[in-house]
């Protein structure tokens, strides 16, 4: 009967060998082996290997491979028991083996999945000294509202805080380099006449002008001209940036100079270093040594930072003023029309800075006239106001003496330059009494 018993058991050990070894294996290149879990929820993945005819649940391993190749345990199921101990640690605690005897199935499961989790799994089955494996991939999907694990909800909730701060910021940070144009109009007004104590009489520096500038005889005035003049080619002469610098280097102190821009629909106007580039094309920067402000077009500005700061002005500056003060490293400028301020830049300046004048391109005959330094200023506000004696004039009103060839051609839209001068404010007009406007 002993030796009966022990060849029933080895025939039924062999049987069970035998059968394990006839086990269909599925492909693991096959799409059914590929199963998707939502983000938070649960993954079902069936191991590929049938343990039809297999009464007891053999030794089975999960495993995935890591980045460096090598192999570690999902799940591990030996001798009747998890093995939680031989387990990955981001593993622990989430994963099940679930078998169906009927189908001769098993099944791991993996509880609140993770981005993480998704990739290829290896199934191990091992009966006595034989072993079958398969493969399985997971994909974790868009997680449906009622899958959703609590770090899903809190990840979902905090990204667009996190967007609608980062946009506050970029807003704040906008706001800010807006602010240095937007001075409360009573600071403004009071820097502005503090500025004015520190005016400079500015001259143009003809060496420097494009050869298709016009200065006029006094050097205070500029325009563009149709065509190139026969001037030297020296290394100080832009050649290709239709500009003219002043005559003037600033070193230290303080320093304020008007311009006159009137109805032109483009200038620039600024400061710069007097190492800067004079050939070629020029990206105008404080990186390269520009500190300048341009009509760009109608009512729109920009400060030459980098990039541009874009700005509108409440009303368009017909006489521009620029304040340099080198030690505080401070370039200013003021809308002189309605004492307003338009821009600061702010540097650590180094070595000798000098006015810029660009009188920009014709703009289809809309942008002839010249740009024009102011040679002196009204300093003191208290002549603004007519003496009795001078009711019989007009207030403002200015002796000009304009030569043709300064002024744009006559169109119903252009004004001749005496009518714009009488245009300015009251403030600036006693100072222009008895100036004599120059010809080219």
């Amino acid at each position: 009967m002993a030796m009966a018993s022990s060849s029933g058991s080895r025939l039924s050990s062999c049987l069970i060998t035998l059968i394990f070894l006839q086990l269909p294996l599925r492909v693991s290149g096959d799409a059914s082996n590929v199963h998707s879990a939502p983000l938070g929820g649960t993954a079902e993945l069936p191991c590929p290997v049938s343990l039809w005819g297999v009464t007891a649940l053999p030794a089975v391993t999960w495993l995935r491979s890591s980045p460096s190749g090598s192999s570690q345990a999902v799940h591990v199921f030996r001798d009747g028991q998890d093995r939680e101990e031989e387990v990955m640690p981001q593993y622990k605690g989430r994963t099940k083996l679930v078998r169906d005897a009927q189908e001769g199935s098993v099944t791991l499961e993996i509880r609140d999945v993770q981005l993480e989790d998704r990739g290829l799994y290896r199934c191990q089955i091992q009966v006595g000294n034989l072993s079958r494996e398969g493969t399985v991939t997971l994909q974790v999907a868009a997680p449906s509202p009622g899958s959703l694990s609590s770090s899903a909800v809190a990840l979902a909730v905090i990204l667009p805080v996190l967007g609608l701060l980062i946009v506050v910021g970029i807003c704040l940070i906008w706001k800010q380099r807006r602010s240095k144009d937007a001075l409360p109009p009573c600071l403004a007004q009071k820097r502005w006449r503090r500025a004015r104590l520190h005016f400079v009489a500015v001259t143009l520096e003809p060496d420097t002008a494009h050869p298709k500038l016009i200065l006029s005889e006094d050097r205070r005035c500029v325009k563009l001209g149709d065509r190139r003049q026969p001037v030297p080619d020296n290394p100080q002469r832009f050649d290709f940036v239709v500009s003219v610098l002043g005559s003037e280097y600033f070193t230290a102190g303080c320093h304020y100079w008007e311009v006159y821009v009137g109805d032109k629909t483009k200038w620039i106007l600024g400061v710069c270093s007097d190492s800067v580039s004079r050939k070629g094309k020029v990206t105008a920067s404080p990186a390269n040594g520009h500190w300048l402000v341009r009509q760009s077009q109608g009512n729109e500005y920009e400060a030459l930072t980098s990039p541009q700061t874009y700005f509108r002005l409440k009303e368009p500056p017909r006489c521009v003023g620029i304040f340099l003060d080198y030690e505080a490293g401070v370039i200013s400028f003021y809308n002189v029309t309605d004492k307003s301020h338009i821009f600061t830049f702010t540097h650590t300046f180094s070595g000798p800075l000098r006015p810029f004048f660009e009188p920009c391109l014709h703009d289809e005959g809309r942008n002839m006239a010249p740009l024009i330094i102011l040679s002196e200023l009204q300093k003191s506000e208290e002549s603004i106001v007519p003496k009795p004696e001078e009711k019989g004039r007009a207030n403002g009103d200015v002796a000009l003496k304009v030569d043709p060839s300064l002024l744009p051609p006559q169109t119903p839209e252009l004004l001749p330059l005496k009518d714009m001068i009488l245009s300015w404010p009251s403030d600036l007009s006693p100072a222009l009494q008895g100036l004599n406007v120059p010809s080219f």
